[in-house]
């Protein structure tokens, strides 16, 4: 698992970033209760605590994000509900001149033509999932076919990370997924991971992400893996320039 909150590592990610922005990062996933808002929520934190300018659009039907929001003492300025292309696009559009440096977007099903667009315009697509053979096979099967789709009728070219999310504290054996994402062209696996605790779901009550929830158990570890997720998308889109 790529080590979290190593600020040397970080300081010199930083370094590289300035020429390279907005990044565009869209969660996206073909059926709910996957954990894909919970990421969306704390990545946009992370990212907040590391000091970066961001937007988080919830596209999500249940709009999780935004409801969370809501519970807030003091809500967020930087989330909006968005369900129409046109906005999306238009935010996309502008993106290099309005200063925003991170651009989060929680997509809902394939099959909308606003998230098939969240897509195609995201630099990095990323995709959470347990390690149930029978989950990771429906994502396989069925995301793989989604992003084919979409690259054949439009020319773009797509692919998603998949990463493992509210996996068992204490499991560490992982190979037979890796297996499994490596036969599918479209899909790299991610070495961070992130385990079910508790505190995501204890600090949702008044909308607060891990990084506010300190006094509860778990705090630490649950906010160096959300970390862990957000230095190595830096890392990729670096590699990809």
């Amino acid at each position: 698992m790529v080590e979290p909150l190593d600020k040397e590592k970080l300081e010199t990610l930083l370094k590289k970033l300035p020429s390279h922005f907005p990044l565009i990062i869209n969660l996206s996933h073909q059926k709910g209760g996957v954990g894909k808002s919970t990421l969306a929520y704390n990545i946009a934190d992370a990212f907040r605590t590391l000091g970066f300018k961001v937007r988080l659009l919830d596209m999500d039907a249940q709009n999780t994000s935004e409801g969370l929001n809501a519970l807030r003492e003091i809500a967020f300025d930087d989330i909006e509900k968005v369900n129409d292309k046109r906005r999306l696009v238009k935010i996309i559009n502008n993106l290099s001149t309005d200063g925003l440096e991170i651009l989060i977007i929680d997509s809902g099903g394939f099959d909308l033509a606003v998230s098939r667009l969240a897509i195609m315009g995201a630099d990095i697509n990323l995709t959470p999932v347990s390690d149930r053979v029978t989950e990771l096979l429906g994502v396989v099967q069925k995301y793989s076919q989604t992003l084919e789709e979409i690259e054949t009728n439009t020319g773009t070219s797509v692919s998603s990370y998949i990463i493992l999310n509210r996996i068992h504290p204490f499991a560490k054996h992982f190979e037979h997924i890796e297996e499994m994402i490596e036969n599918s062209p479209k899909m790299v696996m991610l070495e961070s991971v992130v385990r079910e605790r508790a505190i995501y779901d204890k600090s949702f009550i008044d909308g607060r992400t891990v990084f506010e929830a300190d006094e509860i158990e778990g705090h630490k570890m649950a906010m160096d893996e959300i970390l862990s997720v957000c230095y190595e998308l830096i890392e990729i889109y670096l590699e990809k320039g």
